[in-house]
């Protein structure tokens, strides 16, 4: 999880000593450090939490789970696949996302062979996908192909 600590502390004392410990009394008690909310702003973002296999041999098809504000709700493994093919069906991407009430997903799978070019099947597969949620009310907000070396997404290529 992402955390944030916010610094602005600025104080006067009499001499080194006295500041050393009134800066250990200020991070002692007043600075606590606060998770940060899982929200997807990007792209990037959601590749960047994909590195657990983004180097893998084979192809791992996850789905983003999200929240009325688009903040994540969890992330799932649907299918582990072979060198160039993930067997997928919507009935596996939108099982957990309709128990979870989730208002959205975003889909994501690496490409093996480091090609960062969607393949006719993956078109075919988003499509489906985008259908299937327009069924069930779960809006698919991208579908993202990731590599070692960067990330593809289909709704910013305008082929979501």
């Amino acid at each position: 999880m992402e955390y944030q600590v916010n610094i602005n502390y600025r104080f006067f004392a009499e001499s080194l000593k006295e500041a050393q410990k009134m800066a250990r009394l200020y991070v002692r008690h007043i600075l606590n450090p606060k998770p940060m909310p899982d929200s997807a702003c990007s792209p990037l973002e959601i590749a960047q939490r994909c590195s657990d296999f983004r180097k893998a041999e084979k192809e791992h098809f996850c789905v983003f789970h999200m929240d009325t504000q688009n903040k994540i709700i969890n992330r799932e493994i649907v299918s582990i696949g072979t060198l160039n093919a993930s067997l997928i069906h919507p009935r596996e991407c939108f099982k957990t996302a309709i128990r979870q009430n989730c208002c959205s997903v975003i889909f994501v799978h690496n490409h093996p062979s480091g090609s960062l070019e969607p393949s006719a099947e993956d078109i075919t597969v988003t499509k489906r996908l985008k259908n299937a949620g327009e069924l069930l009310g779960i809006e698919v907000l991208d579908h993202i192909i990731i590599t070692n070396e960067s990330y593809f997404s289909l709704k910013e290529k305008k082929l979501l």
